[in-house]
C-alpha cells in the first residue's frame, strides 16, 4: 500500500511540475508577443521615436530658418535701398510714378 502511495505522490508532482513549467510557458509567450507586437509594441515605441526625432529635426530646420529671417529683416529694416527694393519687388511704387505693364505674349 505504501508503494502505491508513493508511486502516486510522484505521478501527482510530475503533474503539478508539467502544469506550472506549461503555464510559465504559455504566459513567457504572451508577454514575449505582447512586447513585440500589442498597443504598446516595441515596434510602435521605436516609430513613435522616429516620428519624435523626424520633428525635432524639422523643428531645429524651423528655428534656423526663423533665424535667418529675423536677420534679413533687421537687415532690411537698417538699410533704406533694401526696403526700397522689397517695396519694389512687391509691386509699390514711390508716390507719382507710373507703372508699364507689358504682356510678354506679344
Amino acid at each position: 500500500m505504501r508503494n502505491i502511495r508513493h508511486k502516486q505522490v510522484r505521478q501527482d508532482r510530475k503533474r503539478r511540475k508539467m502544469v506550472f513549467l506549461t503555464v510559465v510557458a504559455l504566459l513567457s509567450i504572451y508577454l514575449t508577443l505582447n512586447l513585440l507586437l500589442g498597443e504598446s509594441s516595441l515596434k510602435k515605441y521605436i516609430d513613435l521615436k522616429s516620428t519624435r526625432d523626424m520633428i525635432l529635426a524639422e523643428n531645429l530646420q524651423f528655428e534656423n530658418q526663423k533665424e535667418d529671417v529675423t536677420n534679413e529683416l533687421e537687415t532690411i529694416k537698417k538699410n533704406p535701398q533694401m526696403i526700397e527694393g522689397v517695396a519694389r519687388e512687391y509691386g509699390f511704387t514711390k508716390e507719382g510714378e507710373l507703372i508699364f505693364k507689358f504682356d510678354d505674349n506679344e
